[in-house]
């Protein structure tokens, strides 16, 4: 029986030993993740950094480009405005002091066919009788053919 207790007491001695150098060593990884989290962390606001650095050069790039791209386009708005008012101005005919058409409805355009009754609303006449003065060109007298049954046309 005295054999028995020693190795007992030599097994709890084995154990304390060994849960001593545990300890230490568990220690030891603790200081090591800690110094790893430091580095990690460093690292990271190293990067934090560079990013927002990054960043604030893409949004300064990117302000620029708008600026550009608005003068860009309130120039290209000026010399289409510009182009538009050459063209209107080109494309508008002298007002001449020829020959004007006074057109008068004389029949009504009530059960007529609708290209008929569009065409004497275009001429600007709605009720018999009314007159209207338009130029002596092509177009109206192309209007006044579709509907020579229904007016009187004099020349002024």
């Amino acid at each position: 029986m005295a054999e028995t207790k020693t190795t007992t007491k030599t097994s709890k001695t084995a154990a304390t030993k060994s849960a001593t150098a545990s300890k230490p060593a568990a220690k030891t990884s603790t200081t090591k993740t800690a110094s790893t989290a430091k580095a990690t962390t460093a690292k990271s606001a190293a990067s934090k950094t560079t990013a927002a650095k990054t960043t604030e050069k893409v949004a300064t790039a990117k302000v620029e480009t708008a600026k550009a791209s608005a003068v860009k386009t309130t120039t290209a708005k000026a010399e289409v405005k510009t182009e538009v008012k050459a063209v209107k101005t080109e494309t508008k005919p002298a007002k001449k002091q020829g020959k004007m058409l006074k057109i008068t409805l004389v029949k009504s355009g009530y059960g007529r066919l609708q290209k008929q009754t569009r065409t004497l609303e275009a001429l600007g006449l709605k009720k018999t009788n009314s007159t209207t003065i338009k130029p002596d060109n092509a177009c109206t007298r192309g209007m006044i053919f579709v509907v020579k049954h229904l007016v009187k046309v004099e020349e002024v």
